[in-house]
């Protein structure tokens, strides 16, 4: 079996005209530990994930599309967000790259 971890905003930002929330998640595990960490933007009732900043600012800015990425629509999060996930978050989603 594996462990459960679980997650937690580290922080979140809103665009000012508030058209979409930047954002840090963090995975932890039962005893607080930090075991991963995506970046993430939030819209409308989708999530976009990523692994890296960098990735996220060149999906963002440069309207890269070939940058590797997760969605995951907001009544699916919030199911992950308020239980315990057995194994990594980042294992539950799938990852496109266009």
């Amino acid at each position: 079996m594996k462990e459960k971890t679980y997650l937690l905003t580290a922080h979140e930002e809103v665009y000012s005209d508030s058209t979409y929330t930047i954002g840090v998640l963090i995975n932890h595990d039962e005893d607080g530990n930090r075991v991963d960490s995506l970046v993430y933007i939030y819209r409308d009732t989708a999530y976009i994930f990523f692994n890296t900043i960098i990735d996220m600012m060149d999906y963002l800015v440069f309207n890269d599309k070939k940058i590797k990425r997760a969605y995951l629509m907001e009544q699916n999060f919030d199911d992950y967000y308020d239980k315990p996930i057995e194994g990594l978050f980042v294992d539950k989603l799938k990852w496109v790259s266009d």
